[in-house]
């Protein structure tokens, strides 16, 4: 039966509906509790809350004051990088150019110094959420943390969590104004949250297939069997309910993606991770199914150019002088962040080695002809690429992308090496157009009356692709969108 027509089983009152238990949502709900609201409901599809804040370490300042974990673009920031400045307004004006910049202006700038100004208090905030042990550096301070800081703190502000409930509709009066949802239970009944507010916050639309097909042109019908997604599949059901109640699309939508490595592992730390990863060790090369470079694989950001490959699927290869080279001297220090110094990086990577070039995701040959036969390219076209990236190492000059001179290492000692990889996509950003209020806007830019959106499903803050060079921009604006919801959310009104 039709959630819409289906009579409900039983009708809650509350001053704001919330969907979507993630960073966004509790953000948002803590707020909203700390400036008086009374019932705050929030749903949640999953078993747990949560969401998308399960994965991203604390984000917290140090004792200097600057964000722990900064800059997301790579790891080359230097001292004196405006992003790791101790003054907070040169900070985020710095990442607010980063933003811009990165998305050439096409974003909303309005929303997006919002976003970068309040994200500058996000830690202040936590820190008021937190008890002294949760503020003791922990390995969880990588993972989880935040999700059960923010889980702890809406109970204890009294928000009323319901987990296997997935909201359907979103409800308005004759008016047009968002009176609350019509949900379903995990049983199957449906149940209707009367609020004065409702926010949508459901952690993006990676698993919905119509979604990645509107918009993303190199989304096909196999793209869950040869992308790898490092996120929770969320389906988009949010974004889905708030265009059938009249929100519009901001027109800017991005993928998120984590670091290139062999993404299957699901593992950002693991050995082999770090041996493939180009960020920590730049010296490999990265080459299409057809046999040829496609990037500086030196940067990060060329991450985006493996959007333009068929499958998103590449190779990356080396040999055994670049492995043992790299394994006996270790990455270099002067592009990576010191806490990595005197840490275990690379021990048991034989071990994993092994064990994907028994899944077949990596290949081990005496010759490049081995490599391409494996690929399935020819291995003329894989010679050349060879013997042409060789000589760039010999003349200290990479004339094809200009790769620093620095991280050319000739691959000349068998056996050589390809590993099979894709990119590893986290969350999608985008596209519910919202103004600087979170309050979201129908096709004529007016706000809906009583409807908010906040974290990843609001667009207007990435074109294409994520701008990672902004300061802890994806969990830092989730943050920051849901704490400036929760301040408006009781007046639900219009501008």
């Amino acid at each position: 039966m039709n959630p819409g027509t289906q009579k409900p089983a039983k009708v809650f009152d509350a001053d704001i509906v919330i969907v979507g238990c993630g960073a966004g949502g509790m953000s948002a709900a803590i707020t909203a509790k700390s400036n008086g609201a009374g019932r705050i409901i929030v749903l949640e599809k999953l078993s747990a809350p949560g969401g998308n804040a399960i994965f991203p370490p604390l984000p917290l300042n140090d004792a200097d004051g600057i964000p722990r974990f900064a800059c997301m673009d790579d790891n080359r920031v230097k001292k004196g990088d405006p992003r790791l400045s101790p003054d907070p307004r040169v900070r985020a004006d710095a990442n607010f150019n980063c933003a811009m910049e990165w998305n050439h202006w096409r974003g909303d700038a309005r929303l997006i110094r919002a976003l970068v100004n309040k994200f500058e208090t996000n830690s202040d905030w936590l820190k008021t959420l937190m008890t002294p042990e949760d503020l003791i550096p922990s390995p969880d301070d990588m993972r989880g943390k935040l999700a059960r800081v923010l889980t702890k703190a809406c109970k204890n502000a009294g928000v009323e969590i319901l987990c296997e409930t997935s909201a359907k509709k979103i409800l308005k009066n004759e008016t047009g104004r968002a009176t609350g949802v019509l949900a379903e239970t995990k049983d199957g009944n449906t149940i209707q949250i009367n609020a004065n507010s409702t926010l949508i916050s459901t952690g993006g639309f990676i698993g919905s297939q119509e979604l990645m097909n509107k918009y993303f042109n190199y989304a096909d019908e196999n793209i869950y069997d040869d992308v790898c997604i490092m996120g929770l599949l969320h389906t988009g059901d949010g974004i889905k309910m708030a265009f059938d109640a009249g929100a519009a699309s901001d027109g800017t939508v991005a993928f998120e993606w984590e670091m290139n490595r062999m993404p299957w592992l699901k593992n950002p730390a693991s050995p082999l991770t770090n041996l493939l990863n180009n960020d920590m060790n730049p010296g490999v090369v990265w080459v299409t199914p057809q046999g040829e470079r496609f990037a500086d694989e030196a940067k990060m950001n060329a991450t985006n150019s493996i959007y333009r490959l068929k499958n998103k699927t590449f190779y990356i290869i080396f040999d055994e002088g670049q492995k043992k080279k790299f394994l006996t001297e270790g990455p270099d220090f002067d592009i990576l962040p010191d806490f990595l110094r005197g840490l275990p990086l690379f021990a048991g990577v034989e071990k994993e080695l092994q064990e994907q070039i028994e899944a077949g995701r990596i290949k081990v040959a005496d010759t490049w002809d081995g490599i391409a036969e494996w690929m399935g390219a020819d291995p003329a076209v894989l010679n050349n690429t060879i013997e042409e990236y060789n000589g760039f190492c010999d003349n200290n000059y990479d004339a094809m992308f200009l790769k620093r001179p620095k991280t050319l290492t000739a691959f000349r000692t068998g056996p050589f090496y390809a590993a099979k990889s894709t990119l590893a996509m986290l969350v999608t950003r985008g596209p519910l157009k919202v103004n600087t209020k979170m309050q979201l806007l129908d096709k004529k830019d007016e706000p809906i009356p009583g409807l908010y959106a906040a974290g990843v499903d609001i667009g207007g803050t990435d074109s294409d692709t994520y701008a990672c060079s902004a300061a802890c921009h994806s969990i830092g604006w989730s943050l920051a969108s849901g704490r400036i919801a929760g301040e408006n959310l009781l007046k639900g009104g219009g501008r």
